[in-house]
């Protein structure tokens, strides 16, 4: 805290600084021998709290109080008392005094009410941060219109005019590893702390995973640059060689203009999938792209189709490939990215649904489309698109070793029905076979036994439904053909060596 002490006595005066100087990291910035001139230091030095005695000659330390209050001057109080004028410092009260000391001052009790008064101004600054994050937040994203009013009402809560520079980032945390989050909120309040020329608020945007923070410079004129270096190197920099990453957005605007700039940065950050820069998105990045007409790649998407219906896995996978490095090397609008991806999903499933209908079933039911419509990053486009050539490569591996007729249809029948509790019996029966020759038909064409295999195909579907689905564990389970999501997690634990949870929370 920076302090200002008014006392008459040059002894009690003196010794109180030095004692709170040598004892404390608080910093004596005035010292006064009267309200007159306590009120002009105060006036000058702007302290966080007054130190001040009550019976001083000129202007005593109960006028200087009330001066102090008609002139709004804002600092934390203490009044220094006699016991026979303890009843008289009590009018204070209406001048919003922060505690009483009583003369003689015992060092102790001085420390203790710095302590006190110290844990009082934290707790009134994050109230006063809450609220004018509060009304800043119902400005920006509720239902308060940007209209004269309101833009009043934010320049008083941020305390800048209308035509001040604001800083604003965005920040999107999808993508980010586990624990960023609180990485994030962690620094933010650091770097509140840190930078006491500035005012910053912050809100995260549940539904789309966005910080968004706004600073503003408490004095015209204060350079942003050093804050900007800071944001970077904790919030960032470490993150640029990962394929999981946060994607941060950095925008200077005016005060009046904050509401506007808030949501045209939201809309830059999607453009991580066209930008290759490192390093915050800004405004001449977007406007430098050189965008192009999509094109559709029609001669890759017919070596897709022909590696489908040839069943080379080769072909296939070239094929897709191919098709990824060719829509991230585009420079075109991120809707156009993603629409890319989601007519190739459709060329795909309207060629299996003549090829091969159990997997084209499999397809529909995968959660593509969604998962590829929540995407921002480059990685969960990746992520997204890899789910679906995983499927159809292996899908066709495991087709390609399977030559008995039995064997297919009993495979077909577990893809189909693997959602209800079927067994070999059932699946014999509905074949027209025994129990001991399809056991042994599958451990000969397979590699594994009936039950194995049913419980390694519930596994693959769990991961799918983990990763790309809001789905309770609970409710993986029931999908996949578990009634007890217990027996669910033990069964994913022994075969894939972590728990439905930690796979998610891995994914």
């Amino acid at each position: 805290m920076r302090i200002v002490i008014v006392e008459d006595e040059i002894k009690i005066r003196t010794g109180m600084a030095k004692m709170i100087e040598n004892e404390t990291d608080h910093i004596i910035v005035g010292l006064g021998s009267n309200g007159e001139e306590g009120l002009e230091i105060i006036q000058r030095f702007k302290p966080d709290l007054v130190i001040t005695d009550i019976r001083m000659p000129n202007l005593d330390g109960l006028e200087m109080l009330e001066k102090m209050y008609e002139r709004k001057i804002q600092a934390q109080t203490i009044i220094l008392s006699g016991y026979s004028e303890f009843s008289y410092a009590q009018k204070a009260i209406r001048f919003g005094v922060t505690d009483y000391l009583l003369k003689p001052l015992a060092p102790e009790d001085l420390l203790m009410t710095l302590d006190k008064v110290v844990k009082q101004m934290q707790a009134e600054e994050k109230e006063n941060n809450r609220y004018a994050e509060s009304q800043l937040g119902e400005f920006l994203f509720g239902k308060m219109e940007n209209t004269t009013d309101s833009a009043e009402k934010i320049r008083e809560l941020c305390g800048v005019e209308l035509d001040s520079k604001v800083l604003i980032y965005a920040g999107y945390v999808g993508d980010a590893p586990s624990g960023y989050r609180e990485l994030v909120e962690k620094e933010l309040w650091d770097i509140r702390e840190k930078y006491v020329g500035f005012n910053l608020y912050w809100f995260y945007q549940e539904n789309i995973q966005i910080y968004f923070c706004v600073i503003t410079a408490i004095d015209k004129g204060v350079d942003f640059l050093q804050i900007e270096r800071t944001f970077y190197n904790r919030l960032m920099i470490h993150y640029q060689k990962c394929n999981e990453k946060p994607i941060w957005a950095m925008h200077y605007t005016k005060a009046d203009q904050l509401k506007e700039s808030v949501w045209k940065i939201r809309e830059w950050i999607p453009y991580t999938l066209v930008l290759k820069e490192k390093g915050f998105i800004q405004e001449e990045d977007i406007v430098s792209i050189q965008k192009n007409d999509f094109k559709y790649p029609v001669e890759i998407i017919k070596d897709i189709k022909r590696g489908i219906c040839s069943e080379s896995i080769e072909q296939m996978r070239s094929g897709l490939e191919s098709f990824y490095q060719y829509m991230l090397k585009l420079q075109i609008e991120p809707a156009e990215v993603k629409g890319g991806f989601i007519k190739l999903y459709y060329e795909i499933l309207d060629v299996l649904l003549d090829f091969n209908k159990p997997l084209h079933d499999e397809f529909k039911d995968t959660n593509f489309l969604k998962i590829l419509d929540a995407a921002v990053s480059e990685n969960e486009v990746r992520n997204a698109y890899q789910d679906i050539v995983k499927l159809l490569l292996n899908a066709k591996t495991e087709r390609e070793d399977i030559s008995n007729y039995i064997i297919k249809k009993a495979i077909n029948h577990i893809r189909e029905n693997y959602k209800e509790g079927i067994t070999l019996e059932e699946t014999a029966r509905k074949l027209k076979i025994t129990p001991v020759y399809l056991s042994t038909l599958f451990n000969r064409e397979v590699g594994i036994n009936f039950s194995s295999f049913l419980k390694q195909f519930r596994m693959s579907q769990a991961k799918r439904l983990l990763k790309g689905s809001d789905l309770k564990i609970y409710e993986v389970a029931k999908e996949v053909g578990y009634q007890d999501p217990k027996y669910f997690a033990k069964v994913f634990k022994e075969e894939l060596g972590v728990s439905p949870g930690d796979y998610r929370q891995e994914s």
